[in-house]
C-alpha cells in the first residue's frame, strides 16, 4: 500500500509538468476537462486526488497513459520513446505476418495467400504515400528504386527476347509464334497449312468468307 501511495503522490506534479510541456494554462486544462481552476490547482498540488472520470479526461486532453501519470517523475524523453516503440511494434507485427502469415492464417490456396500478401504490401505503401505531410521529393527515392527493379526485369528477359528475335524460339526451346509468323511459314500447296491460314485469318478478323 505504501508503494501505491508513493506513486500517487507524483500524480499532481506530473499533471502540472505535462500540462506545461503541452503549453497549456491551468484554466485551459480545467475548461477542457470540465472542472474549475481551483479544483485543478488542488489536484496539481497533491491536496486532492481526481475522480476516475476526471483522471480519464485529463489523460485524454494531455494525451498520456495511466502509466505515464503514475510511474514517478515524468520525463520528456518518454514521448519520443513511445513513438519509436509504437512504430517498431507495428513494423514487427507486419514483418511477422508477411513471414509466417501463410502458416498462421487460413487460406484455401497458395494463390489466395499471395494475393493477400500483395494486398497488405500495397496498403502499407499506399498509407505512406497518402500521408498528410508527404511531399513529392519524399517519393523520388522510391521511384528510383522501382525504376531500377523495372529495368532489371527487362534485363532478366533480354536473353529470352533475343533468342525469340533471332531464332523464333525461347531459351526453353518453345517456338515463339504470332499469327504473322504463321502466315509467313504457310505452304500454299499444303491443305493443312491452308486450313491453319483460314483459322489465323478468322481469329484476326480478316476472314472475308471466301473459300
Amino acid at each position: 500500500m505504501e508503494h501505491d501511495t508513493k506513486k500517487i503522490n507524483f500524480l499532481g506534479e506530473n499533471i502540472q509538468t505535462i500540462r506545461k510541456h503541452r503549453k497549456m494554462k491551468q484554466q485551459e486544462l480545467a475548461d477542457a476537462i470540465g472542472i474549475n481552476m481551483q479544483s485543478l490547482s488542488k489536484i496539481e498540488r497533491g491536496v486532492n486526488y481526481p475522480t476516475f472520470d476526471t483522471l480519464e479526461k485529463i489523460m485524454d486532453v494531455l494525451e498520456v497513459t495511466p502509466n505515464e501519470l503514475l510511474s514517478g517523475e515524468w520525463k520528456f524523453v518518454q514521448q519520443a520513446e513511445k513513438e519509436v516503440c509504437k512504430f517498431l511494434r507495428t513494423e514487427e507485427r507486419l514483418n511477422a505476418e508477411l513471414k509466417h502469415g501463410h502458416y498462421d492464417n487460413f487460406f484455401d490456396s497458395e494463390e489466395e495467400w499471395l494475393e493477400y500478401e500483395l494486398e497488405q504490401l500495397r496498403k502499407y505503401i499506399t498509407d505512406y504515400i497518402k500521408g498528410e505531410d508527404i511531399q513529392a521529393s519524399d517519393l523520388y527515392p522510391i521511384k528510383t528504386f522501382i525504376q531500377h527493379l523495372k529495368f532489371q526485369k527487362v534485363l532478366d528477359r533480354y536473353d529470352d527476347l533475343y533468342s525469340m528475335d533471332m531464332f523464333g524460339e525461347s531459351t526453353d526451346g518453345h517456338k515463339y509464334g504470332t499469327p504473322y509468323q504463321v502466315v509467313k511459314r504457310i505452304n500454299p500447296n499444303s491443305k493443312e497449312d491452308m486450313e491453319l491460314l483460314r483459322e489465323v485469318l478468322k481469329d484476326s478478323h480478316f476472314d472475308n468468307g471466301d473459300e
